[in-house]
């Protein structure tokens, strides 16, 4: 008979194979192999459960500093601490925590806005190792781009291309394809409300647009025959207003309207507009008076103003070369511009640097401080 177990059964035949193939010794050995490749199994998934962890934070972080250094840099490069406390304030709206670090700093003289945020999330599984928690640290970089070539132009404005900018490389929609300062090919129009768009329906001579400094002051517009009042070349019986709204067959009221409210429509650089000339000393100053004498005390310098202030334009730049009376004239850029007062038809202010919004910009179109879009390049 073979041999038998403690309770007088005898092995079966697999056992029996099982126990010629692995004796006793082994067997226990195997066991110990089993146990600790288990143990390494276990700390090798309990990392991955961390890493996943500090993974989803990482992707929580990156989005947060995105957002905020693509709000910030709008404010630059004259407001720094509107920029700072904007960035800071977009973070904690996606979901950072006071206890969070962050940083957000102009840098770059103040053409770029750099965001920075770091937290310090707990380890679950990975414990038994030894580990406790891990830092997680993103930074995101948003630039204020080129001069402007398009304005009115991007996904967030009135006449987009059902939520993407209508002006496109592949041709399908091409800006001043359409009737003059229409905006085509969608037709603009001027607001409903007092500083409702910031796109002025005066232009800037190009050969003056050259000659402009930050910081220093100027008359916007020619104010009378002569010399006028800044360099222009002659453009007899011009004053510097274009028809972007159709004011020119609406009288003085539609003129007011077109200045106190601004102009929405898309606009490019090789877009003709038509020049209203005449002097309009009235409509001027009704119409701009409520962006400057009569809001809110303004900064004490330009060169820290809000972008939202609606004294803050936009003005195309034209070349009125050989223009008398009525003409369609080019647009070659555009200017930014601060009105500081508005007296007897006359514009003054001062050539600022500012970010469009919804605007195109490119390294070929003139620098007249009106800056494209911010894009994140970090």
């Amino acid at each position: 008979m073979g041999t038998t177990d403690s309770k007088g059964r005898e092995p079966t035949r697999a056992g029996q194979r099982l126990r010629r193939r692995f004796p006793a010794h082994e067997r226990g050995q195997f066991a110990v192999v089993f146990v600790l490749a288990a143990v390494a199994l276990v700390g090798v998934m309990a990392l991955g459960a961390d890493v996943g962890v500090l993974y989803y934070n990482w992707g929580q972080l990156q989005k947060a500093a995105d957002a905020a250094a693509l709000a910030g840099a709008n404010y630059l490069p004259n407001d720094t601490s509107t920029a700072t406390s904007t960035a800071q304030s977009y973070a904690t709206q996606n979901g950072i925590l006071s206890s969070d670090i962050i940083t957000a700093t102009p840098i770059n003289t103040n053409s770029q806005m750099q965001v920075t945020i770091q937290r310090t999330v707990p380890y679950s599984f990975a414990r038994v190792l030894g580990l406790t928690d891990g830092l997680v640290k993103v930074t995101a970089i948003a630039n204020v781009p080129a001069a402007v070539s398009t304005v009115n132009g991007g996904p967030g404005s009135t006449v987009s291309c059902g939520g993407v900018a209508c002006t496109t490389s592949s041709g399908t929609a091409t800006a001043g394809s359409g009737a003059t300062g229409s905006g085509a090919p969608f037709a603009g129009g001027c607001g409903s409300s007092t500083g409702a768009y910031n796109i002025l329906p005066i232009a800037v001579d190009n050969q003056t647009g050259s000659l402009f400094t930050p910081g220093t002051t100027y008359t916007l517009n020619r104010v009378d025959a002569g010399n006028g009042n800044g360099p222009w070349p002659d453009a007899p019986g011009n004053w510097g207003l274009v028809d972007l709204c159709g004011q020119g067959k609406g009288g003085g009221s539609a003129i007011r309207t077109a200045l106190a409210n601004g102009y929405y429509g898309e606009l490019s650089i090789g877009n003709t507009l038509t020049t209203f000339p005449g002097v309009k000393t009235g409509p001027v100053n009704q119409g701009l008076h409520g962006l400057s004498v009569d809001r809110v005390a303004g900064p004490s310098s330009p060169g820290n103003f809000n972008p939202s202030d609606p004294r803050a334009v936009i003005v195309p730049l034209v070349n009125f070369a050989g223009c008398t009376g009525q003409c369609n004239v080019t647009i070659t850029g555009f200017m930014a511009f601060y009105i500081t007062s508005v007296s007897g038809g006359a514009v003054t202010g001062e050539f600022v640097d500012m970010v469009v919004p919804d605007s195109t910009g490119s390294i070929n179109a003139p620098d007249d401080g009106a800056k494209g879009d911010v894009v994140l390049v970090h």
